[in-house]
């Protein structure tokens, strides 16, 4: 039986670009796809985890994960035009709460992970004289994702359920 892959570009990952901050505001989001002129994502969970070790591991630790910090490392090329890159491209001397705005991310089952974020490490434009102008920024999520499923039915509070 042959296996098949998932391509890296069925994974779509999207931001609202009318700065809505709250799960309690996806529906009225104006999503645009990061896609056009991106040429990596790279997702990342930063854990914070316990590895207190007891009498009865008879010296060895057992690891609990017991924090996490998701984020998407998100670089390419510029395309001045495209909704997504203008919106981030926009926020580069920004600070504070004009960083924020909605994530989400759809998995190539259709699963959605959408989640409030925060715009960091925005480079609008950069590199060689005679080559594209890079773009590349991350992006953070803040709190606990929300997890749809496939369906559209059924959301959990991004337990991985």
């Amino acid at each position: 039986m042959a296996k098949t892959f998932n391509e890296n570009y069925q994974n779509k990952l999207e931001i609202d670009t009318t700065g809505n901050t709250t799960l309690d505001d996806v529906t009225k989001a104006t999503w645009a796809t990061l896609a056009a002129g991106i040429q990596t994502i790279t997702p990342s969970a930063s854990e914070t985890a316990d590895t207190t070790p007891y009498y009865d591991g008879e010296g060895f630790s057992s690891v609990d994960v017991t924090g996490k910090t998701i984020s998407f490392a998100v670089a390419g090329h510029r395309l001045n035009g495209d909704e997504a890159q203008d919106y981030i491209a926009s926020k580069y001397i920004g600070v504070g709460d004009t960083l924020h705005t909605l994530a989400r991310w759809t998995d190539p089952s259709g699963k959605q992970v959408q989640f409030p974020a925060t715009l960091q490490a925005i480079v609008p434009f950069g590199g060689a004289a005679n080559a594209k102008q890079t773009f590349s920024f991350t992006l953070a999520a803040n709190g606990k994702p929300q997890v749809v499923d496939a369906s559209g039915t059924g959301t959990t509070t991004g337990d991985g359920q």
